[in-house]
């Protein structure tokens, strides 16, 4: 499956506060929907170890097929000495997981909350839910303003970011998040890259629905990591309240959606949907069985019917009412 260059996602404008200090980073995005574009890039350059992160090269650090070893230590250290050469030498710069460097643009953000949201989220993706992790390092900058952010995105990408909170660069393995609203669109971008390695021919709708699952997280126990219910769960039950029955969203679309239609057709409804059907899965202890069971079915199960089949036991249009009925209750329990 073709991947473009930019992923570009709309995670909710505002974040509540953290529960109990952020040992416990719960967030819920408070407020209305935001929307994206993808856009493509120049062949990538052919050294896998120049800065990420220029903006006289913007495929500065890609991977090229010329370059046939890779080391990640080395990738880590231009990593880092590309944040401070870019940002300054008393950049705050942390590395999780070694593999993800989180750089703080500017001093307002608190890099010690990043570094322990994504490291508390990355130890619990890897329990048991995904395998393969991203296979080479990922810069991860942060800004505490909109206006820091969409400059450097006017540099980088060509055009500022906008309402897009968060940007995944495929090529040069960067994403570029706004925190000003909340911290957790950090969590919601890093799955991104791993979904990439670990299922590389997942579809749009479960790369971002799994995303989008974690851009309001809590962690119950350590190893542990769910999302409840945001900003989207409302307009998702209210579009399966219309009066016309033919025009309500049904569960058995999303399987088979492509690309272009899930980003190019109602796309705020689609993210929609693909949450709550990760949220519904996981709620019932399948997310991960159907996850993995379509994973590893590679070809075999080109649009996940199977796996979804062989875990709910139900056909994604057989278990729509349920799921609907799941939508609607759920939402009467979401407060802004």
């Amino acid at each position: 499956m073709s991947r473009s260059s930019f992923w570009y996602d709309n995670v909710g404008p505002t974040m509540a506060a953290a529960r109990t200090g952020f040992a416990m980073l719960v967030a819920v995005a408070a407020a209305a929907p935001l929307t994206g574009c993808r856009r493509s890039l120049p062949p990538p350059s052919t050294n896998a170890a120049t800065e990420a992160g220029s903006t006289e090269n913007p495929d500065a650090g890609a991977r090229s097929p010329e370059v046939s070893t890779y080391d990640l230590d080395a990738d880590l250290r231009s990593r880092v000495g590309a944040a401070k050469g870019l940002w300054g030498p008393d950049t705050h710069v942390g590395t999780v997981a070694n593999t993800f460097v989180i750089v703080a643009a500017d001093r307002k953000v608190v890099l010690v909350q990043a570094v322990s949201l994504a490291a508390r989220a990355l130890d619990a993706l890897f329990h048991d839910r995904f395998r393969l992790r991203p296979d080479r390092a990922v810069t991860v900058t942060l800004w505490s303003t909109a206006a820091g952010y969409d400059a450097y995105c006017s540099k980088r990408v060509g055009s500022a970011c906008g309402d897009d909170l968060g940007v995944y660069i495929v090529r040069t393995s960067e994403i570029l998040v706004n925190v000003a609203p909340g911290l957790t669109t950090l969590t919601h971008e890093i799955v991104h890259p791993i979904v990439q390695h670990d299922f590389p021919l997942a579809p749009k709708w479960l790369d971002e629905g799994l995303a989008s699952l974690f851009e309001a997280p809590v962690f119950p126990s350590p190893g542990e990591i769910h999302g409840v219910p945001n900003w989207r769960m409302p307009s998702l039950a209210a579009a399966l309240a219309r009066s016309d029955e033919r025009s309500r969203p049904r569960l058995e679309a999303l399987f088979g959606m492509s690309d272009d239609t899930f980003l190019n057709g109602d796309r705020l409804l689609h993210y929609a949907m693909a949450r709550a059907l990760c949220e519904w899965l996981d709620e019932r202890n399948e997310l991960w069985p159907f996850y993995q069971a379509w994973r590893d079915a590679g070809s075999g199960d080109p649009d996940g019917l199977l796996a979804f089949q062989s875990v709910v036991h139900e056909t994604p249009a057989q278990a729509n009412g349920e799921w609907a009925r799941w939508v609607v209750g759920r939402s009467r329990g979401y407060r802004r």
